[in-house]
């Protein structure tokens, strides 16, 4: 779907739907670069992150007079923004641990509970 051919009521339908999902979130209609078939490109952009969202074309069309079309494609925009803002877990800890020494054993037979001695004074 090119650019020109988006009408008002669709970039309103937009402008509702972003506000409601977030107030910092950015949506606009961009130009489809690359996009296969009959699809519109939405632009996303919230807290330093930005995502190219591909909606199809009759959702959008029919989303700004059917209601449950139109939560659909709430349900998608705020899927994807979701996605976008997700922070990565951490990586997880490694396989073979070592164990710990035992509690007060420093390593001589018999010399649990002591410090080393450094010999005869």
């Amino acid at each position: 779907m090119r650019l020109r051919d988006i009408t008002t009521a669709q970039r309103a339908l937009l402008a509702a739907v972003s506000k409601k999902i977030s107030r910092r979130l950015e949506a606009s209609f961009t130009d489809p670069a690359e996009l296969d078939g009959p699809k519109a490109a939405i632009h996303l952009n919230e807290r330093g992150k930005r995502l190219v969202l591909e909606m199809p074309e009759t959702l959008l069309i029919e989303a700004t007079s059917n209601t449950a079309a139109r939560e659909l494609f709430r349900v998608r925009v705020k899927a994807k923004r979701d996605r976008m803002l997700f922070r990565e877990p951490p990586a997880p800890l490694p396989k073979k641990i070592e164990p710990a020494q035992q509690p007060g054993f420093f390593g001589r037979p018999g010399g649990a509970g002591r410090p080393p001695s450094r010999g005869r004074r």
